[in-house]
């Protein structure tokens, strides 16, 4: 199930490349957000722009997963810009519909939950959403904040500009299970935030 060629968490169902302009299906609307640089594409993604990065946001399998004490959701990132941007891993976090914020475990507390969580993960695996390339011309990385036991190293920050797209799995322990409402994935740079709002059970 887990190939060396994976990308850290997941197997994506079709390759990815660049992304980011449009990817998704059905015509963008704006049902999970009015927050200005923010997009809804089809009926579990997500779309937003910041001052420095753009995202994809794919939830599909959280929002199957309602009472599950994991949130597990795909992403894809690019910078804006020529110069590199730092994404740490410990400034990514999720805030969940009463307001708690849930930071991104580190390898060491996934690891330590791993034995409970792996056929959760194997279900998130074969219902990641393909996050189908638009825009030529990036280089493939990882969002490898994350890994499965003995698929490779972890990085605590990556520098992703506007010729990369990293494309990942993020997994956040959701004490009291997940919630219906309406969830944001914060991501906290130098300058500015990037949010993502999207809703669970609607």
């Amino acid at each position: 199930m887990w190939k060396s060629s994976c990308l850290p968490l997941m197997c994506i169902a079709l390759s990815v490349g660049p992304v980011l302009s449009g990817c998704g299906s059905g015509a963008p609307s704006a049902v999970h957000s009015t927050k200005p640089g923010v997009t809804q594409i089809g009926e579990t993604m997500m779309r937003s722009v910041g001052p420095d990065l753009e995202a994809i946001l794919g939830f599909q399998f959280a929002d199957l997963s309602l009472g599950d004490e994991w949130l597990v959701v795909d992403l894809a990132l690019t910078g804006l810009g020529s110069e590199s941007i730092e994404v740490r891993q410990e400034a990514i976090s999720v805030v969940t519909p009463d307001g708690r914020r849930i930071p991104l475990p580190t390898q060491k507390e996934f690891i330590a939950a791993y034995p409970e969580i792996q056929s959760l993960l194997r279900r998130a695996a074969i219902a990641s959403q393909p996050l189908e390339a638009t825009r030529g011309g990036r280089r493939p990385c990882e969002l490898d904040f994350l890994r499965l036991p003995g698929t490779g190293t972890t990085r605590t920050a990556i520098w992703i500009n506007n010729r990369e797209l990293c494309v990942g799995m993020l997994a956040f322990p959701v004490p009291g299970g997940i919630q219906p409402g309406r969830w944001r994935l914060v991501i906290e740079l130098e300058e500015s935030d990037l949010e993502t709002p999207f809703l669970l059970g609607e």
